[in-house]
């Protein structure tokens, strides 16, 4: 590989609209070296845990045929029945996902796969949800060990696990090295309210334990419309951090803005990134 890092775009940069094959296209002319695939709430992405072995061996050979495999696996399914639900039959699903993220993770060639670090998502927060949720968080270590597939937990924009070092005490709980840490940049910032001196002495706490780290910018607490360069992160010195603390796998993790010149936007930002990944 022409770096010592790998850059990948989330596919979800580019209109749902576009065929899987057609991002894959315009990922790698716009130079990146992986693609993130996503397993969500949209039904075509959600129905990919259902491919069949021919299907998912189709797509793992076109990927390394095309130089943009799927080297990371966003499982954000999981935000629709997370693993602090108290219900047994949401936490039923929530497990199978689980297992069947990790599946389809093996089958594409991923080495890394990213669940949202939500205990619950569109409901408050308790002592009984977090229980619940680091219970079935040892069962997915379980899983994930068996499987040979890296979980890294994201650092999202709930309370329950804002910062790096929140992720950190999370994945530590399971006692699995297969439990790991995702690590957000501006979410990160988001949490210490820009404040990058705060934000990077936290980041750094994720030393040995961030396995891989999504980049993207933020300001006023937006999340993720923010185009690179004009919001509050300061890339220079987040990204000097994540790469001392050994990150080496990052993601533009941009969204689509679908009246933009799509190569374009996509490759300016690649090239933004790697100005400071270099």
């Amino acid at each position: 590989m022409k770096y010592k890092y790998s850059l990948g775009m989330y596919e979800k940069a580019l209109p749902d609209e576009m065929s899987l094959e057609e991002k894959m296209t315009l990922a790698r002319e716009s130079g990146y070296d992986h693609m993130e695939i996503c397993i969500d709430l949209n039904e075509r992405r959600a129905a990919r845990l259902l491919w069949n072995k021919k299907e998912r061996m189709y797509w793992r050979e076109l990927a390394d045929k095309m130089g943009v495999p799927f080297t990371t696996l966003s499982l954000s399914l999981l935000r629709q029945t997370p693993l602090g639900l108290l219900d047994e039959a949401q936490n039923e699903t929530a497990i199978r996902i689980f297992d069947e993220g990790c599946r389809l993770a093996v089958d594409l060639g991923s080495r890394v796969m990213l669940i949202n670090g939500y205990d619950v998502y569109g409901e408050e927060s308790s002592n009984a949800t977090r229980e619940r949720f680091y219970q079935n968080y040892e069962k997915c270590a379980c899983i994930a060990a068996s499987y040979g597939v890296m979980c890294g937990i994201e650092n999202a924009e709930m309370p329950f696990c804002q910062t790096i070092e929140d992720a950190v005490k999370i994945s530590q709980a399971a006692e699995s090295p297969y439990m790991k840490v995702y690590g957000d940049i501006a979410n990160q910032n988001v949490a210490f309210n820009y404040d990058t001196d705060r934000a990077v002495e936290n980041l750094l706490k994720g030393k040995g334990n961030v396995v891989a780290m999504h980049l993207k910018d933020s300001t006023n607490g937006e999340y993720r419309y923010k185009e690179y360069g004009s919001g509050q992160v300061d890339f220079g010195r987040c990204v000097a951090a994540a790469k001392q603390i050994g990150v080496r796998i990052f993601t533009a993790e941009i969204f689509c803005d679908k009246d933009a010149d799509q190569k374009k936007r996509i490759t300016d930002i690649a090239g933004f990134l790697r100005s400071y990944l270099d």
